[in-house]
């Protein structure tokens, strides 16, 4: 690869910490640059605070469609050896007549690629993820949603979700109006959807954050999708009682999605209920 010659400040990786910053990875073009030629590229607009504040120390990548056979999986991963910004064309100078060709964009040095052990599927498209996560969750997850590392809370929430037999995808996203929104927990069900949000306390929220979570309520209720939030207080101290609410609200909209059940969808059972709840 020519040498490129800096157009802007170098940026100091903290290379003292594990931190893995799960990223998008758009075609076969884009894994060649990086096993060939060693470098990943991000959008300026786009990078995730792991990358900006120098907190990633490896890189893994998510498939996406493009990959045929190989898509929606993670497979790849190398050390971060650099970081730098780059106008797009220096990186790309066959694609100068590319509407973002004047653009910055993070040049992320990779080391060696290595390919996992096995590689970690979504048994869903993702879009354009950039999330962190840890090399142990990277060596040990089985589904993607086990990489997902950037909330307590809602590691709390998917933990107890796990245990009470109810697949959820974390971070989804819902296009609406034309607009895309992020869902902290999806739950896929026969007459509607669920999903479960993760919020901070009550009192901690300004009058306008919660005007745009009920704007987005019922922007997502009018395509189908029932919204539950649960502040800390209640998903630490009270946690039996959201899950049972979890459930009841499962069991009414016709239980859960289940290629392996009778019909498709089964009911779920509630913290102390013997057997399902049946509406």
């Amino acid at each position: 690869m020519k040498h490129i010659a800096p157009t802007m400040h170098e940026i100091i990786l903290d290379t003292e910490k594990n931190n893995v910053l799960v990223a998008y990875l758009p075609s076969p073009k884009d894994l060649a640059l990086a096993l060939e030629h060693g470098w990943y590229r991000i959008p300026m607009v786009h990078a995730p605070p792991i990358l900006t504040a120098g907190k990633a120390t490896h890189i893994a990548f998510y498939q996406p469609k493009s990959f045929g056979d190989d898509r929606y999986m993670v497979r790849w991963y190398s050390p971060i050896t650099s970081l730098v910004v780059r106008k797009r064309i220096e990186l790309l100078p066959d694609e100068a007549l590319h509407p973002d060709a004047q653009k910055d964009y993070y040049m992320v040095g990779c080391g060696t690629l290595q390919q996992l052990p096995a590689p970690i599927p979504s048994r869903i498209p993702r879009r354009n993820i950039f999330f962190p996560t840890t090399l142990k969750r990277l060596f040990t997850a089985t589904d993607i949603n086990q990489l997902f590392n950037d909330s307590p809370l809602e590691n709390l929430l998917w933990l107890a979700l796990l245990k009470a037999d109810i697949p959820a995808e974390r971070q989804f996203d819902i296009r609406v109006e034309n607009r895309w929104y992020k869902l902290d927990f999806a739950v896929f069900c026969k007459t509607a959807n669920l999903d479960i949000e993760c919020d901070g306390e009550a009192h901690q929220r300004s009058a306008d954050e919660v005007e745009k979570d009920k704007r987005r309520s019922n922007l997502l209720a009018a395509e189908g999708w029932n919204v539950l939030r649960f502040t800390a207080t209640v998903l630490r101290d009270e946690l039996d009682n959201a899950l049972g609410m979890v459930h009841d609200t499962i069991n009414r909209y016709g239980g859960l999605a289940d290629p392996g059940a009778d019909g498709g969808f089964r009911y779920t059972k509630g913290p102390d209920d013997p057997q399902p709840r049946l509406f």
